[in-house]
């Protein structure tokens, strides 16, 4: 597909952007709007994002977030995700990529995860597969 097609259809997802450090968050951002995403919210830590996601008044398609944080690390953002949203796609950025680690990711309800350090093509991949049946 052409990546005309992905902007178009990419173009009206909602996406949560959840990274203590201000330069991923950047990153992710720049590499979302490459494939044509708008709709990009921001949070420093799982306790903010939960407060973001709370006070929408339109829900998230899609949430992207680091797995260690200080405040509330991803998998506890994800549990709380899970238990208001079970829709709501959900992809773990992590540096800790064991196979006991995406297990435990997974058996909270993680749709994927992006092993760090990654490309923005690597990103790019993982989103478009997550959001698949979203955006046709």
């Amino acid at each position: 597909m052409s990546p005309d097609y992905w902007d178009t259809k990419m173009s009206g997802l909602r996406v949560l952007v959840v990274d203590d450090e201000s330069i991923l968050r950047n990153l992710v951002e720049h590499a979302l709007k490459a494939i044509g995403i708008k709709n990009i919210s921001m949070a420093a830590d799982g306790k903010k994002a939960l407060q973001i996601y709370d006070g929408s008044d339109q829900p998230f398609d899609l949430i992207i977030c680091d797995w260690i944080m200080p405040k509330m690390d991803g998998l506890e953002v994800l549990r709380q995700i899970r238990g208001r949203d079970r829709g709501t796609k959900f992809l773990m950025l992590t540096a800790n990529a064991t196979k006991e680690a995406v297990a435990e990711a997974i058996a909270a309800g993680t749709d994927s995860y992006v092993a760090k350090p990654f490309t923005a093509s690597e990103l790019h991949k993982k989103v478009k597969s997550v959001t698949k049946g979203i955006v046709g």
